[in-house]
């Protein structure tokens, strides 16, 4: 306990002082975002924070970490993420040519690492859905989807920062249920690191006159090192979470994802393009302060987490499980198509697919 306290002490600090020390160089260099018709902040804030949650990360693992092949594939694999993300907020890349970098950061993890999904588990009542030579490809689509899922929600301050806090407490808890010794290095370094951030993020510090973003550069990150923590959590030997319980763990971001991307597939445009129909987007437009929208959304990915955490511990079938997450989205995707046709008929909303 000691141990993991310190831990979460030192990634604190160094991501606190990352962010005072990357804030003046970003503005200086134009890492910058700028408000327009779907970034609606006030003023140029610094897109800094993903880099200081990294360079906590990486300080803490030289301190605290015995480092294996698994670990050293890790690092360089988000190294490699963080790249991508930081060009991606100085330059805005195409999103092909993000999708590129993604998949084959993503190979490190399945190829290189050794790391992916083969065993799905008893989904459908029928026994263990077993992918044999498909989880490789299985799992590179899964790396793909974890990390635009992470990075689609980042809209509202402190909202990707609340849910994955919630998805890596998750995964604490249910290790802790099952009586695993699974290594808390790596969560507890992301918790003290975040943290840092949301001080920061949510203007905490200073009266919010140092408030910063995490940029694609965190999102993306977060969204790569979730899905490695829950690859391993999933299978093989060690494995202590069923694979239909991390739908539950990561509802919100997957959710909102698959949603967004089908209903602008609906509405005849591509799923990559950029407009205003994600969860936090609906929930401001009703009127909700940015706070409130983060402390909602956050809330239910709790309550979400709970629930997957409570149909494993009570050992409720997993192809029941499966159809309650099911029920769950179609009621959810049903919502956000009416709060759609709501928003592009109303005259005075901005409209959702708008070509800015």
């Amino acid at each position: 306990m000691l141990s993991t306290s310190l831990i979460v002490l030192v990634a604190f600090c160094t991501s606190f002082l990352c962010v005072l020390t990357f804030r003046p160089l970003a503005i200086g260099f134009g890492l910058v975002d700028r408000p327009c018709s779907r970034k609606q902040h006030t003023g140029e804030v610094p897109l800094v924070g993903g880099l200081a949650i990294y360079a906590a990360i990486c300080f803490s693992s030289f301190l605290f970490v015995q480092f294996d092949t698994n670990y050293k594939l890790y690092l360089i694999s988000t190294a490699f993420m963080v790249l991508i993300g930081a060009l991606d907020d100085f330059y805005d890349l195409d999103a092909g040519l993000r999708l590129v970098g993604q998949f084959l950061i993503a190979s490190l993890m399945v190829f290189g690492a050794e790391q992916y999904i083969s065993d799905l588990g008893n989904l459908f009542g029928t026994g263990n859905i077993n992918l044999g030579l498909f989880g490789p490809l299985f799992t590179l689509l899964a790396v793909v989807a974890s990390i635009n899922a992470f990075n689609m929600t980042d809209g509202v301050d402190g909202l990707v920062g609340s849910l994955s806090l919630n998805t890596f407490i998750a995964i604490g808890v249910l290790a802790m249920l099952a009586g695993v010794g699974l290594s808390t290095d790596l969560p507890a370094m992301f918790f003290g690191a975040i943290f840092a951030f949301l001080f920061f993020n949510l203007g905490q510090f200073k009266n919010g006159r140092y408030k910063v973003f995490m940029g694609d550069a965190g999102s993306m990150l977060i969204g790569l090192t979730v899905i490695w923590l829950l690859a391993y959590c999933t299978q093989g030997k060690q494995a202590f979470i069923q694979p239909v319980t991390v739908l539950w763990l990561v509802a919100i971001p997957v959710m909102d994802m698959v949603s967004v991307m089908a209903r602008r597939i609906m509405a005849g445009i591509s799923p990559l393009r950029a407009s205003r129909d994600h969860l936090h987007h609906v929930l401001l437009y009703n009127g909700l302060s940015s706070t409130k929208t983060t402390i909602i959304i956050a809330f239910a990915a709790v309550s979400f987490s709970i629930s997957g955490i409570l149909l494993q511990f009570y050992q409720i079938p997993e192809h029941l499980s499966l159809s309650l997450f099911v029920l769950l989205f179609v009621g959810y995707n049903s919502l956000m198509m009416t709060q759609d046709k709501r928003m592009n008929n109303h005259p005075k909303a901005l409209k959702l697919f708008s070509s800015s």
